[in-house]
């Protein structure tokens, strides 16, 4: 029995897998600037980053913190696995205390968008952030969290409790 070519293309389609970095919905993907040589981190040190308690890359330079919008489902994730708060008033609280001890000069920035999240990490050098994980695109670099990149088995910033 013969195989008919344009049926193995079509199955090779419907059967390949999705972007190229394996991600599976509800993922939320850490991302920096291509130039940084960061490749991962341990979950530890990105919450350290997150709140801000490691300030700087390993290089010396400044890390630039950036956060979503109220309202972003990738937020939500943050806020929970990150963070371990509910909302973001909890989150307002914590910045307003840092500002208020002098920890740090300001609120983090506030983007509207996986888009331009991802055009401010391209822009930024020393630049981080947090997208949908199906964002991922070959402009910017998605940290590996404890090895793992989203949509490997045991990857930490899923929208799974």
């Amino acid at each position: 029995m013969k195989t008919n070519p344009i049926i193995l293309v079509m199955l090779g389609v419907l059967l390949a897998p999705g972007p190229s970095h394996g991600a599976f919905a509800g993922e939320v993907a850490i991302i920096v600037n291509k130039e940084n040589p960061s490749e991962g981190v341990s979950f530890r040190e990105l919450v350290k980053i997150f709140r801000q308690e490691k300030q700087f890359w390993e290089s010396g330079k400044k890390v630039y913190l950036l956060m979503r919008e109220t309202g972003a489902p990738e937020k939500a994730v943050v806020l929970r696995k990150l963070y371990t708060m509910k909302d973001d008033e909890e989150l307002k609280k914590f910045w307003l205390e840092k500002v208020f001890r002098n920890e740090i000069a300001s609120f983090p920035k506030t983007l509207s968008s996986d888009e331009a999240i991802k055009r401010f990490v391209r822009q930024v050098p020393n630049a981080i952030g947090f997208i949908d994980a199906a964002s991922v695109d070959d402009r910017v670099k998605a940290l590996r969290i404890d090895g793992k990149l989203p949509g490997e088995a045991g990857y930490a910033l899923t929208d799974s409790f």
